[in-house]
């Protein structure tokens, strides 16, 4: 039995409970227990403590006399400002700007906000603004549920938004859903909303998979005593376990090894530990749970044996965890994550909140465009965090700003803080359905939603580094797994072999282009052969392969030699890549910021010389008016490679459009069919006079890729 804190027990043991309730069963208890913000037609004042009448007032200096007596805080302009939640009457008001600063400059709140809308152009001095109060119902909206916004449009224009918070001891409570940012993250009322808010999604989230009884890892770290914590092998024994993920951004000199392993069963000196790890220990203890996974401790360092193994189960260690903690703010291992959060900078604006009898409370308004997102987070930076992140069915993200829970269904700052509209891209829920359920077969619609998903994180994951980019396919190989397991497919270097044509559709942008890595990790057709960000070929309506007129070359083969059976899924050796297609001579100006591709007028294009279908490719781009421009290139990498051809995969004769690769000479060295690929085209968004005639009359042979 686990060692808890004072503080976990009575919220473990309602975990606990949760893991042996049905799932539905839990779902109507927390239906009857749970309580949402509802806007009352009026305002209804909070009722006063011990009848002392203004105790939560705030102080009067908040506003100018103006906006308290006859502007938007006056009574009776504030209330219809409130209840347009539902009446959707603005409250409207005239004033001047000389009026608005001079009341600035004097310290009201509301003044200073309105005057920060002003901008050079605003010449004349008259002013009206009209504020409204609405419920967001954003797609994929902010939370909590029933949040609210301020609308301040000025002069007739829209302007601005800003959400809407109060404290937990203020009047206004009641009415409004949102609170403040926690800051204190390592403090005992912390761990308990953030235990509260996990037991929520456990209970309600029908999309988030339930934690169930499952075999430890190979190898934890048990925080039983969180002072003295120790290694334990997993043989076998099932217990809730929590998960870390987090940049390590430098070296550890304590990780395990194969020759400390078994003194780090006795125990593992805390002070040896970085400060993140550290935390990672305190915070799984506080919540409950007994047992962390850990790469660093629980891999051993030293062996790529140990390191293939964990890999293989990492789908499982992550996708089983109890909970993944994320160390979103830590730039390296040694910083740790639980320091108390700053307050927001600029602050938020604080205002008062009238009420129909005169008591006062006060509210916040945080600008809407000012809001949390992730990007400049270090764990969003890296691509082993990605995976950590997509694979995880729970993870509290200790970010930057305040403590964050997501899951598969939501994501909410702890304490009720605003958390804006999602954009956080998961996977599907197809994904991680129940084994049982995978064994049905996939509709058309299913497939295409995780084909969908595969580019989607092809994306996601190549725009992110890794300290050994060698690892481009091993890091990767977790989530190909959780996709084999959907698709059923067999998997190469990368692409799909019952979706071969459209992932090799992949393309660079001009701006994420970088050298091509001299050491060999991939095929070239695959995306894993460069670096930097890649665009998989998404939905084209112009390129669906089931849409009317199109068509692809014929894959004849495709074949790849894996560098351990451990890892199935990871590193490769080499590939070869066999399609019958139409292979025509091209030239391309690579090093402009935007490149295009043309062909020689004698390779049969109407009115050029006919009987050159094997003519050679230029080596040299000669004046534009001399060649016939078939469209936009998008070279892989930054090499000089000028001697290319142009090998369109798929096609569509309704549109006269096309879409394929630009490749080279495989080698000086050998053999001649032998072609490696060096970018994308496709042809122009209207079809050139000819069409697709440069390809159509033209007879197929097999391009040999590697």
């Amino acid at each position: 039995m686990p060692c808890f804190s004072p503080l976990c027990v009575s919220a473990w043991r309602r975990v606990r409970g949760l893991l042996k309730k049905p799932k539905g069963a839990s779902r109507v208890a927390s239906r009857n227990q749970s309580s949402t913000t509802e806007i009352p037609p009026t305002i209804q004042p909070k009722p006063k403590d011990d009848g002392v009448d203004g105790v939560y007032s705030p102080p009067r200096s908040l506003v100018c006399d103006y906006c308290w007596s006859q502007g938007l805080f006056a009574p009776g302009p504030f209330q219809q400002a409130w209840i347009s939640q539902t009446s959707f009457k603005d409250f409207s008001t005239a004033t001047t700007w000389a009026q608005v600063e001079a009341s600035a400059s004097q310290g009201c709140q509301w003044c200073k906000l309105l005057l920060s809308t002003r901008t050079e152009a605003v010449l004349q001095d008259d002013l009206r603004y009209t504020v409204g109060f609405r419920i967001d119902s954003s797609r994929n909206g902010a939370t909590p549920k029933g949040v609210q916004t301020l609308k301040l449009t000025i002069d007739d224009t829209p302007h601005s938004a800003y959400y809407v918070y109060t404290d937990r001891e203020n009047p206004a409570t009641p009415l409004i859903a949102a609170r403040p940012k926690v800051l204190e993250l390592s403090q005992p009322p912390t761990y308990i909303m953030a235990t509260n808010v996990l037991i929520d999604c456990i209970r309600s989230h029908e999309q988030c998979p339930n934690p169930h009884s499952v075999s430890l890892p190979t190898r934890v770290v048990d925080c039983s005593d969180p002072q003295n914590p120790k290694l334990r092998i997993g043989y076998g024994e099932k217990a809730p376990y929590a998960v870390l993920s987090y940049v390590w951004g430098e070296g550890q000199a304590h990780c395990t090894t194969s020759e400390n392993v078994e003194a780090y069963t006795l125990g593992i000196n805390l002070d040896d530990l970085p400060q993140t790890i550290k935390d990672a220990i305190s915070s799984t203890h506080s919540l409950g749970l007994r047992y962390l996974w850990v790469d660093a401790l629980c891999i051993l360092q030293d062996s790529r044996e140990d390191k293939a193994r964990e890999v293989a189960i990492m789908r499982t260690t992550f996708r089983n965890a109890y909970l993944t903690l994320v160390a979103a703010n830590a730039k390296r291992v040694s910083e740790g994550f639980l320091q108390d959060r700053p307050l927001s900078s600029p602050p938020d604006i604080p205002l008062p909140f009238r009420f129909p009898d005169h008591q006062v409370g006060s509210f916040w308004l945080s600008p809407a465009w000012r809001q949390y997102d992730g990007s400049t987070e270090p764990v969003n930076r890296r691509a082993w965090c990605l995976v950590e992140r997509l694979l995880s069915p729970r993870v509290l993200l200790y970010a930057s700003h305040t403590l964050q829970f997501q899951c598969q269904s939501s994501v909410v700052n702890i304490g009720n803080a605003v958390c804006p509209p999602r954009t956080l891209w998961r996977l599907p829920d197809l994904l991680f359905q129940a084994d049982a359920d995978m064994s049905k077969p996939l509709s058309q619609e299913d497939k295409k939603t995780l084909y969908y998903a595969w580019n989607e994180a092809i994306g996601e994951y190549t725009h992110r580094a890794l300290t050994d980019p060698g690892d481009k396919l091993l890091a990767f190989a977790p989530i190909a797994e959780l996709f084999q397991r959907a698709l059923k497919s067999d998997y190469l270097a990368g692409v799909w072999a019952d979706n071969v044509v459209d992932g090799l559709l992949w393309y660079k942008n001009s701006g994420t282009r970088q050298r091509r890595p001299d050491a060999y990790r991939a095929p070239s057709w695959s995306w894993a052969s460069v670096d930097g960000r890649v665009m998989a070929q998404t939905v084209d309506d112009r390129l669906d392969g089931a849409a009317k007129g199109t068509e692809s070359c014929e894959v004849m083969a495709c074949e790849t030699t894996i560098l351990t059976e451990l890892l199935p899924l990871g590193e490769v050796i080499d590939g070869t890549l066999t399609v019958r297609a139409v292979i025509v001579a091209a030239t391309w100006n690579p090093e402009s910021s935007m490149p295009e591709v043309y062909l020689q007028p004698s390779v049969g294009m109407p009115g050029s010389m006919p009987g050159t279908a094997q003519a050679g490719p230029s080596t040299m781009l000669e004046s534009p008016l001399e060649l016939i421009h078939i469209g936009s290139a998008y070279p892989d990498s930054v090499e000089n490679v000028h001697e290319v051809w142009a090998v369109p995969l798929r096609w569509n004769t309704t549109t006269e459009y096309a879409a394929g690769l630009i490749v080279a000479r495989a080698s000086s060295n050998e053999d001649e069919t032998k072609f490696r690929r060096v970018g994308y085209f496709r042809t122009s968004e209207s079809a050139p006079l000819w069409g697709l005639c440069w390809m159509s009359d033209r007879e197929a042979q097999e391009v040999v890729l590697v």
